[in-house]
């Protein structure tokens, strides 16, 4: 069996606390050379949307057999499902909630298995702490090359979130939302800038309007407030030098609109 790999990890732990190095000790355990990466733990509690986001635009870019562990986890310990899956060559261990509604988004090759097998787990397993006790040890294991239909038997229907779709309400006129605001406050939409018509103008609640589309954060004047096409291949409504979020109390699930300028 190979024993080498790389394992990120992605959960809304926050790095106050010895969860997260919980789980790598348990790793570390069953595969001392695996190397670990961290996409976040700052995700925000129980935003089971808001990690699937952030995991759906950082797992491609990693090589092909890394594996992909995500813990956001309300139902911890009730009847949702653990999963082990694969995807474009790379292998995910999550709860069957949706975290990785973003993974299988328009994929025909996620293969999906539920974990049953309960020899591979960390005993005693707590009811409070799968990530743990459940899910680090699989992904150890999985990246030992312990193939997924031994964790357990395939789940045919895992759990999509419904992703939010720009919405056409008439011609020139669409609806949005905000899917995520970043550490430096801006605003992540859900338009890609080809939905968005020349010489429109973007509404946020209260009809406030956003104007001006310009290609970097350092163009504009300080204090204005701008769309830019965001690395995430998303429109992102940000304030030169300061939080849009803050500004304009932004907030994900937000609605936001396109209209004729």
């Amino acid at each position: 069996m190979a024993n080498m790999g790389i394992v990120t990890l992605l959960t809304d732990f926050g790095l106050r606390d010895h969860f997260v190095a919980a789980m790598k000790g348990v790793m570390i355990n069953l595969n001392p050379n695996l190397s670990f990466v961290d996409i976040s733990h700052m995700v925000s509690a129980q935003d089971i949307f808001g990690g699937a986001f952030r995991l759906g635009q950082v797992w491609s870019l990693f090589p092909l057999k890394t594996v992909h562990l995500a813990v956001v986890d309300p139902g911890v310990g009730t009847a949702r499902k653990p999963m082990v899956a694969s995807a474009g060559g790379q292998f995910f261990v999550a709860p069957d909630n949706g975290l990785l509604s973003y993974v299988m988004d328009g994929r025909d090759d996620f293969i999906a298995h539920e974990i049953t097998a309960d020899h591979y787990f960390r005993k005693p397993v707590s009811d409070t702490f799968h990530g743990r006790d459940i899910f680090a040890p699989i992904a150890a294991w999985v990246s030992r090359g312990i193939p997924l239909d031994q964790m357990g038997p395939r789940i045919q229907d895992p759990v999509c979130l419904k992703l939010p779709a720009v919405k056409k309400v008439r011609e020139g006129v669409m609806q949005g939302v905000i899917l995520m605001v970043d550490q430096f406050g801006n605003a992540v939409t859900n338009l890609k800038p080809d939905d968005v018509p020349p010489k429109s103008k973007i509404i946020l609640t209260g009809q406030r309007e956003v104007p001006s589309f310009r290609t970097t954060f350092g163009e504009g004047a300080p204090g204005e407030v701008f769309v830019i096409p965001g690395s995430c291949g998303y429109l992102e409504i940000c304030v030169k030098n300061g939080s849009a979020a803050a500004t304009l109390d932004l907030k994900p699930g937000a609605p936001i609109g396109v209209v004729p300028a």
